[in-house]
């Protein structure tokens, strides 16, 4: 299986069968494009969430360039709390489109899908295939948490970006969707996996907020 980021897998199952972004709900998933640049960072202890506050621990790693527009944003903000720094990456859509674009270039570069343009005026940024590449990220997540074994922090991140994205539906069936969550259940009772559970329900809860305030 290819070793993609957390940003590339979400944005791979976040796209529709056209390439892009499907406007119905357009605005979670764009959020949730954010959000999985955002946990990229955290996890890799590029930036940390603590306090309600954001701090930027580290200059940005080449490898995470994709994800600069949103790290940039992050540095700039440092005297704004979670909730206020979140409201303005999830409603810039300048932000999305350069993350979005950017990521979508890395899958483009290790030939995972093909880029084109599209939409009424054709100059809407499509990112096409990846089937392949879907698959195998799912059948991960089914392997880690619909069976015995270890679940990484990764597995579990992923997971809840697409659950609160309401992505998880189309590649899991509704039976497999509540042992999905079932297990994620499961697992948030135990302490090792604290911190990444605090981690995505605080990024959760934050952007549902904000979907609600902005409609």
């Amino acid at each position: 299986m290819m070793d993609l980021k957390i940003s590339q897998e979400f944005m791979l199952l976040a796209l529709n069968d056209k390439g892009g972004v499907a406007s119905v709900g357009s605005m979670r998933i764009r959020a949730y494009v954010i959000a999985s640049a955002v946990l990229e960072l955290a996890l890799d202890n590029v930036i940390s969430i603590a306090d309600e506050q954001v701090t930027v621990n580290q200059a940005l790693p080449a490898k995470q360039a994709s994800l600069r527009a949103v790290y940039e944003a992050i540095k700039a903000a440092d005297s704004l709390n979670f909730k206020q720094l979140a409201k303005k990456l999830v409603t810039d859509r300048g932000l999305f489109k350069e993350t979005f674009e950017a990521v979508g270039d890395t899958l483009v570069a290790l030939d995972v899908v093909t880029k084109d343009n599209g939409g009424v005026l054709g100059n809407a940024v499509r990112f096409v295939g990846g089937d392949q590449e879907k698959q195998q990220i799912v059948e991960q997540i089914r392997a880690e948490l619909l069976e015995e074994g270890t679940v990484t922090a990764e597995t579990i991140a992923m997971t809840s970006l697409l659950a609160g994205s309401h992505t998880l539906k189309n590649y899991f069936s509704k039976f497999e969707e509540n042992d999905l969550n079932t297990k994620l259940e499961e697992l948030r009772q135990d302490d090792t996996n604290k911190d990444i559970f605090a981690l995505v329900d605080r990024i959760s809860r934050t952007i549902t907020t904000i979907i609600a305030s902005v409609g």
